[in-house]
């Protein structure tokens, strides 16, 4: 056996006994210890990260990418579920994991021929801002200090699709498609919730305003995505 050969059966069996000692601290972390079951999420959050930064496995590291995303989703059906407070560390954790991922790795060249990987990425930063940005909202301004106040049904609607409109901008002008499309989800997010919630739970000023303010901001953003060289025609 070379030394090359030797070198990697090393590092694989320290990793695997590694991580096996680790999962079984968590095992016992939870056991005895009785920490909140919602914590999990904030530990698949940080796992999830650690997979995508190391780009694990080399010839197609996609799964760290899969798993923040599932992690965003997830956690954003565990807090619809549950509505548990314990689960805004969770969702925060994962906002952070899959920004610093993304940052990380979009400045990368080969990030960017793998399309793959990085839809996967910013779908799943995406995913982690729309949960988190939503449970947020309802623990802090629905069950919060905003709870009779209407016109906070506004906030994710006109939030979502500023974002969204941002990122079509930039996406636009920087020509990166991926950037463009997450911004696209955002707006039909941000259209649905018009559409289906806020039509039909807003009456009078509120509706009008924020009808009107979703369509200025999808005016704009159509005004600033047209090349300058046709604005000043």
């Amino acid at each position: 056996m070379n030394a090359t050969m030797s070198t990697k059966w090393d590092v694989r069996v320290l990793a695997v006994a590694g991580a096996g000692m680790m999962a079984l601290a968590g095992v016992f972390l939870w056991r005895d210890l009785q920490v909140p079951h919602e914590l999990l999420l904030a530990v698949a959050a940080v796992l999830a990260s650690a997979v995508a930064l190391a780009e694990v496995p080399r010839h197609r590291p996609l799964v760290g990418p899969i798993a923040l995303l599932l992690t965003g989703l997830m956690g954003g059906l565990w807090y619809a579920a549950t509505k548990s407070g314990l689960l805004l560390a969770g969702l925060g954790l994962t906002v952070l994991a899959s920004a610093v991922t993304v940052a990380r790795t979009w400045r990368r060249t080969e990030a960017r021929e793998d399309k793959l990987q990085a839809c996967l990425l910013w779908y799943g930063l995406t995913a982690a801002v729309i949960a988190a940005s939503w449970a947020f909202y309802f623990h802090f301004f629905t069950l919060g200090f905003a709870a009779d106040d209407l016109g906070r049904r506004l906030v994710l609607t006109l939030g979502w699709l500023a974002a969204g409109v941002g990122l079509v901008v930039y996406g636009r002008l920087r020509d990166e498609s991926v950037i463009r499309d997450v911004g696209f989800a955002f707006i039909a997010v941000a259209l649905g919730k018009a559409l289906a919630y806020d039509t039909t739970h807003l009456s009078g000023t509120l509706r009008v305003a924020g009808l009107a303010g979703a369509g200025a901001l999808m005016l704009g953003g159509a005004w600033l995505s047209v090349p300058r060289t046709a604005r000043s025609v």
